[in-house]
Formats: C-alpha cells, sequence, structure tokens
C-alpha cells in the first residue's frame, strides 16, 4: 500500500526546532531505543553509521506512542504529507535525500552514500538471522540489510523509516582509491565526526503541515506551540487530541 502521510510524535522542544530550521533531524542508529540494532552475524556493529528518521503510517493516535515520545504525555504529533523531503539525483543515482554538494564533506570529515527519498516499513520478527543478518559478501559488507527489522515486542510502534548511511573519512590520507580513505575507520569502529544530520522537508508538505496536541497538553504549552506556529509556519494546522478527556 502506497503511504500518502507520516506521523511522528514528538516533544514541544523538538517541535521547535523543526519549525524554526524547516528540517528534520536524522539520529544515529546506536542512540535509538533498541541496543540490538545494527548489529550482523559475520561483523562488527554499524549502528553508528546508520542514520534515521523514524516516523509511522497509522493515522490513529497511539497511546503507547504518546508514552514513549512525549514526556509525560505533554507534547505533539506532526503530520506531513509524502515527499517529505526535496529529491536529488548524484551521479546515475536519483531519488536522493542529499545533494551531490553534500554527498563529500571533507572539511567536517564524512561522506553520505544510500539515502532514497521513500519510506520503508519496519519488519517486526523474532527470527535472528533477519535481526542479524549476514552482510559479507564478495564486494564488502551489503549494509543495506541493517536496519530494517526489529524485535516483536517493538510492534506497537508501526514504524515506517527514512535512512542515511553516513561514513567518517580520514582527512590525513590521499587516494585516488576512495576505500583508502574510510576502510580501516570502519574496521577500527571509529564512528563519523556528527551525531545528527538536518534533512530540509519539502516546502510544500511543510506548509500543509498538521500538528495535533497530546492528551495531556497543557494550557501554557498550547499557547508556546501557537505561538511557534505562528513565527515560523503560519498555514500548518492544529488540532486538540482525539483522546483530550479521556485519560486522567
Amino acid at each position: 500500500m502506497l503511504m500518502k502521510k507520516l506521523y511522528h510524535y514528538t516533544s514541544i522542544n523538538n517541535l521547535a526546532l523543526i519549525l524554526k530550521s524547516g528540517s528534520i533531524r536524522f539520529g544515529r542508529l546506536d542512540y535509538v531505543n533498541d541496543p540490538t540494532e545494527g548489529k550482523s552475524d559475520d561483523f562488527h556493529s554499524l549502528s553508528s553509521y546508520i542514520f534515521i528518521s523514524c516516523w509511522t503510517e497509522n493515522e490513529e493516535e497511539n497511546l503507547a506512542l504518546w508514552n514513549m515520545y512525549t514526556p509525560d504525555m505533554n507534547g505533539v504529533r506532526i503530520e506531513l504529507e509524502i515527499p517529505l523531503f526535496e529529491s536529488y539525483k548524484v551521479g546515475e543515482t536519483e531519488n536522493l535525500l542529499f545533494s551531490k554538494s553534500e554527498f563529500l564533506n571533507e572539511q567536517d570529515g564524512y561522506f553520505i552514500v544510500g539515502g532514497l527519498n521513500e519510506p520503508y516499513r519496519i519488519e517486526y520478527t523474532d527470527d535472528i538471522k533477519l535481526l542479524q543478518p549476514s552482510i559479507r559478501n564478495t564486494t564488502g559488507l551489503h549494509v543495506e540489510s541493517l536496519a530494517k527489522c526489529k524485535r516483536s515486542i517493538w510492534k506497537v510502534e508501526q514504524e515506517c523509516r527514512y535512512r542515511l548511511d553516513i561514513y567518517p573519512v580520514d582527512k590525513t590520507i590521499q587516494s585516488e582509491y576512495f576505500p583508502d580513505r574510510y576502510q580501516h575507520l570502519i574496521d577500527n569502529q571509529t564512528p563519523p565526526p556528527i551525531e545528527g544530520y538536518m534533512v530540509k522537508i519539502k516546502d510544500e508538505s511543510f506548509r500543509k503541515m498538521k500538528i495535533r496536541f497530546s492528551p495531556k497538553l497543557k494550557n501554557g504549552d498550547k499557547e508556546i506551540v501557537h505561538a511557534l506556529v505562528n513565527t515560523y509556519n503560519g498555514s500548518a494546522t492544529i488540532q486538540e487530541s482525539s483522546l483530550k478527556g479521556l485519560i486522567r
């Protein structure tokens, strides 16, 4: 089934950052709630190189997500239409989340690969071969098979993801064979020099943003949300929770 809209539960603080920057932060997989993600059965964990943005396509409000991702159920849910982000072409690869100028950041010491501008659904399973797959092959590492599955205990999230893979570059090495500049860093488990990466929201999707209050959001915090919207995205829609008054 084709996804048309995605939903993200978050704090008011994070909402402020999203509205002010017009961007979504992709965070490293080694900081998410499941510490087993990014592991394989034939190589060390690559979670520090995988950057994700987590959403759900479930339009119905989810009490578990309100509890997990808004402090004391005091936050918001953001609704955005797909496509969320602009698409770029780098070389022969189209529909990417980053432009050619973003591919290699020599100054800060990292480069980006992967990053298709398409959300994918997480598969929930307890099959260890899917949770920690073999990734070695004749051409190197099949990193794409990681971060596709989560344990069944997380099924309540009904999660969809966007993903970027970001690797460090050794600025002290100059070589025509590009893997010489990063392969040893991956082998030594050297993380990239950044912990998050900002991706700009597509203008049309940003303008049509809908912001839903959490069931227990305090009146003062509602005023803060209204002020943020008036300042940074006057066309966004603000909604009350459908669960308001149903939770003590």
